[in-house]
């Protein structure tokens, strides 16, 4: 099977605890046929009556789940963790440690982390249970189940910024999806300690215990089964140019751009009651052709990047240019074009607003028919440093702009505006991945296109990754959206 699910129990506990869920889950064939189901058990008795056995801690016990995990088969290409209660610390833990050993490649294949009744910001109850709980002999588990313990915030702080909030793998960081449930009836862990800082969750029926039991209304079974669902479809995370191994970086310099144009398409998708065509260019943004609006990403100070840099930005400025017989630059029409834009509304030498999108002429492009190039506003540079950043609203913000200045431009200037072109904005020098990228621009898209389907949509990619990626998941959504309500039976073209 190509993916796994790895149940981790909590405190005085065992994989028994899993024994119901386990055995729905198992029934279902759409479950079944793509997920083993696995239990991963620790040590956890409430007493201790062994001198010679030391009970083990969280960072024991994460170390061991590592050491399970490296002798599952390779064949498990995802994973998705299933916890309850202590489970979900142990989990934050082994995941905090593998990125502090800068490890956050090994962690790519986990796909999600569903967590229930997990004690996030500790259990009151077991603090003022602790002496009876605990018997005559202490368990330096229990100790970290107390509110505001040190180390289970220190592994949070981790998880929050290395793996909830990550944008790519690297050697400290992989982005995972985190989903946390709470009880609605539970006086062991409290819904705000289950749900603490993270922004994924929900709650269920049920007190600590009967949350991961399936009940009549099937709650739980859906909730799992959406988590499983989205942890098959979750895209593998993209690298970070500046963090990849040394073999990433060299790929990412330049080996993998592709040389000549390639075309993939049309692929027709259904958008509200109609279709729309999908095509995806690979190759140098100079060879492109009769596409009536090119995109291009650019900073939130909409500067053009130079005619030497390979950018998405400088490809267009250089193809747009008019140049002399030697090749010389004789008009920079976008460069010049764009800066009489800033000027004449005032904004030349100062930030746009996110999403800003302005319109410049095509230059020499137009012997190619192409007779416009926006510039969209998604980068935002980072004082006193060559990075930048990409807020996600602006390339949603932007990628509804660019439909609204299309239509007033066809409408008030009479150009024949029917295709667009976008490339993955955000994804350059941002810190967006490809992935990430694409979801965002489609979801604006398929807001647009529900309103008025009179577009054909090409998307643009240099590299032979980003253009497979591109590949992979436009055939997805075309395969999402035929497979609605609605829109099953339809067999469209494509």
């Amino acid at each position: 099977m190509g993916a796994a699910i790895v149940f981790v129990h909590g405190l005085f506990s065992s994989s028994d605890t899993w024994r119901d869920l386990r055995a729905h889950l198992s029934g279902m064939p759409g479950v079944a046929q793509d997920f083993e189901l696995l239990s991963f058990d620790y040590a956890t008795p409430r007493t201790s009556v062994n001198p010679l056995r030391k009970m083990p801690s969280l960072d024991t016990v994460a170390e061991s789940l590592r050491g399970y995990l490296d002798d599952l088969p390779t064949s498990h290409e995802r994973l998705v963790f299933v916890t309850h209660s202590q489970g979900g610390l142990v989990v934050q833990r082994f995941l905090s440690r593998m990125l502090a050993e800068g490890r956050g490649w090994e962690l790519a294949r986990i796909r999600r982390v569903v967590m229930f009744a997990c004690p996030n910001n500790g259990s009151e109850l077991f603090l003022l249970l602790r002496r009876s709980l605990m018997g005559v002999v202490g368990i330096n588990q229990e100790r970290e189940l107390r509110p505001l313990q040190a180390s289970v915030q220190e592994a949070q702080r981790r998880v929050m910024t290395g793996i909830v909030n990550a944008r790519y793998v690297s050697n400290d960081r992989c982005p995972i999806p985190l989903m946390l449930y709470a009880g609605e009836s539970d006086k062991v862990v409290s819904p705000p300690s289950a749900v603490s800082v993270f922004p994924e969750a929900a709650v269920l029926p049920g007190d600590h215990f009967s949350v991961i039991k399936p009940g009549p209304d099937g709650r739980l079974l859906r909730a799992m089964l959406g988590n499983l669902e989205k942890a098959l479809l979750e895209p593998f995370p993209e690298e970070s140019v500046s963090g990849a191994p040394t073999h990433a970086r060299s790929v990412a310099r330049g080996e993998e751009f592709l040389a000549e144009h390639q075309l993939f398409g049309p692929v027709v998708v259904r958008t509200g009651d109609s279709t729309t065509q999908f095509f995806i260019h690979g190759g140098p943004l100079e060879q492109l052709s009769g596409i009536d609006i090119i995109v291009s990403s650019e900073n939130i100070y909409l500067q053009m990047s130079q005619f030497f840099k390979s950018s998405t930005s400088g490809s267009l400025r250089r193809a747009a240019a008019v140049k002399g017989a030697g090749g010389e630059i004789l008009d920079d029409v976008a460069g010049d074009s764009l800066i009489a834009w800033l000027r004449a509304h005032a904004r030349y030498g100062l930030p746009v607003l996110e999403g800003t999108v302005a319109p410049t002429p095509s230059g020499a492009l137009i012997e190619r028919n192409i007779h416009r190039i926006y510039h969209a506003a998604v980068v935002t540079p980072v004082d006193g440093t060559s990075d930048y950043t990409v807020n996600p609203r602006a390339i949603t913000r932007a990628t509804h702009n660019i439909f609204g200045l299309a239509r007033k431009e066809r409408r008030e200037l009479g150009l024949p505006l029917s295709s667009v072109c976008l490339p993955l904005l955000g994804s350059g020098r941002g810190d967006i991945t490809l992935a990430r990228s694409f979801e965002l621009v489609w979801d604006a898209l398929m807001t647009e296109l529900a309103d008025d389907s009179s577009w054909n949509i090409h998307f643009a990619a240099r590299r032979k990754r980003s253009f497979e990626l591109l590949k992979e998941r436009l055939l997805a959504k075309k395969a999402e959206r035929e497979a609605q309500p609605g829109n099953r039976g339809r067999h469209d073209a494509g």
